[in-house]
């Protein structure tokens, strides 16, 4: 049995790995910024995902990620995190979560426009070479649901994770050559800081912290 305080430093590193390939997903083109377009970005995302295109991916992130690391290096990463490695094995549902299209904001520099999708995200995580005892799963649920992620062990190696309250960003301005992308909301990762515009963030915190807020209403109601 290894050490839970190893096991949870180690199981760290792998979600923020998994987290910052996440986020790096967006998607650029040139139409109107209709309600009915966004629906069709977000949609994309999801059918391209579900099909494990990584080509598709790759082609939907947001230029300034190949300025961080070469196309193929993040094909490699893709696919190993979901293709399964010596490590982990990440298994995502091929479907299409409920989602929720926000308004379009604008900013007040560079052309800003902007808006939200927000979604729960399932997954199951099965480690190759790693199991927890019962103290290492009361520290891994009390971490995660810090990150607004529930978590229940199937085995001692295995979890289920329900992300609550996901949000993609869709925007463009002069910086993407006024084509749109999309960019996961993390705020954990200085990633995500040097992609998003500033004119945004209090509004994407602000946004993320009101849909906790919706749900723990819910939840208190039940």
């Amino acid at each position: 049995m290894i050490k839970h305080s190893n096991v949870t430093i180690s199981f760290k590193l792998i979600l923020c790995s998994l987290l910052t390939l996440i986020s790096l997903i967006g998607f650029a083109q040139t139409s109107t910024d209709t309600q009915k377009h966004i629906n069709g970005l977000a949609n994309k995302m999801f059918v391209d995902m579900n099909n494990r295109d990584y080509d598709a991916i790759l082609d939907m992130m947001h230029p300034k990620a190949f300025e961080m690391a070469p196309r193929e290096t993040l094909k490699d990463l893709f696919k190993s995190t979901f293709e399964g490695n010596e490590e982990f094995t990440v298994d995502i549902p091929k479907i299409i979560p409920e989602y929720k299209l926000s308004e379009i904001f604008k900013g007040d520099k560079n052309n800003l426009e902007y808006a939200f999708v927000s979604y729960d995200m399932k997954m199951n995580m099965t480690f190759h070479n790693q199991e927890f005892d019962d103290e290492a799963k009361k520290t891994m649920v009390t971490m995660m649901k810090a990150k607004d992620m529930d978590v229940t062990f199937t085995t001692n190696n295995a979890m289920d994770i329900l992300m609550n309250n996901r949000v993609t960003i869709l925007l463009r301005d002069d910086s993407t050559n006024n084509k749109w992308v999309m960019v996961n909301y993390d705020a954990d990762s200085p990633l995500f800081y040097q992609i998003v515009p500033a004119g945004l963030l209090e509004t994407a915190k602000a946004y993320k912290q009101n849909l906790m807020l919706e749900n723990k209403k819910k939840n208190e109601d039940e």
